[in-house]
Parts: C-alpha cells; sequence; structure tokens
C-alpha cells in the first residue's frame, strides 16, 4: 500500500476517535457541569437530552470510520510483517486483542446510553413535572445511570487509548 495511502487511513482513524472521544470528553467535562449552574431545571435538562440527540447524528459514523480504518491498518500491518518475512512482536496480538476488547466494550456502552436510556431519559422527563427543581424520581434514576455508564466509556476509552499507545512503541 502506498505510503499516502496509509497515511491518510491512518489520519481517518484518528479523526475519527478524536471525534468520537472528543465529543464525550466534552459533554462529560464540559457541558454537564456548565449545564448544572444554569436555571431552570426543566430547559437544561431539554437542551443535555437535544444535545445528546444532535451529537448521535455524528457520533455513529466516527464509530463506524474508526472500525473500517482501524480494520485496514491491521491488514496493513500483517501484511507488511508477512512481505518483509518480519516478525510481529509476541505482545502485540494480546495487546491487539484487549484493545478491540475495549473498543466492543465501547460501542455496547455507547449503544445501551444511546439506544436504551436516552429514550427512558427523554419518556420520564416528559412524564414528571420538570419545572420542579428536585425533577421527577424516575428520571433522576435514569440520568444517574446514564452518568455511570459515560464514566465508564470513559475509562473503556483511556484503555484504549493505551492500549495503542503501547501498540505504536
Amino acid at each position: 500500500m502506498p505510503f499516502l495511502l496509509r497515511a491518510l487511513i491512518l489520519w481517518l482513524h484518528l479523526l475519527a476517535a478524536i471525534i468520537w472521544l472528543g465529543g464525550l470528553v466534552f459533554q462529560v467535562l464540559v457541558v454537564f457541569p456548565t449545564l448544572a449552574w444554569a436555571a431552570p431545571m426543566g430547559e437544561r435538562l431539554r437542551f443535555a437530552l437535544s444535545l445528546e440527540a444532535r451529537f448521535r447524528v455524528i457520533l455513529w459514523p466516527a464509530v463506524g470510520l474508526v472500525l473500517f480504518t482501524g480494520l485496514v491498518n491491521l491488514m496493513n500491518v500483517w501484511y507488511a510483517a508477512v512481505v518483509t518475512a518480519g516478525s510481529i512482536s509476541p505482545m502485540f496480538i494480546p495487546l491487539l486483542s484487549v484493545k478491540l476488547g475495549l473498543v466492543i466494550g465501547m460501542i455496547a456502552v455507547q449503544a445501551v446510553q444511546q439506544l436504551l436510556l436516552y429514550p427512558k431519559r427523554v419518556a420520564a422527563l416528559r412524564a414528571g413535572s420538570a419545572g420542579v427543581q428536585e425533577g421527577a424520581q424516575p428520571f433522576r434514576t435514569w440520568q444517574r445511570l446514564a452518568l455511570l455508564l459515560y464514566g465508564a466509556l470513559l475509562g473503556l476509552a483511556g484503555g484504549v487509548v493505551w492500549c495503542a499507545v503501547l501498540l505504536r512503541g
């Protein structure tokens, strides 16, 4: 594979990963804490849910691009090892397995967050009185679970980044 094509594939992989993880970090570390200071409660909750819905539009294509370009990068590494009759480091396969497991875990957590928890949070917000300072109990429960999943997702992402650094040497 020509050098420019490999560089483009790697660049697309990194760009998609930055969009995915950067958007999550932005939501957890900037948007949610900032909205915690805003008032009234019903308005900030609707804004947070709207932001999550908008992010989903670019999230899943970025995840797909990460998976596709990651597979192309992996095939390129194996092809280069076969062509040059070189060997792959003995730690490559176990570390790659850990990285793939973490990525699959991230996708599973993100799918639960976006496809199962998000609709329940919207339904609980509509059912409860959003104007009340404390909010409805079911909504608070779903909101806490969502924040817990966001934290787990960022923890898994940290593991993926750590594995990627080790794989690149």
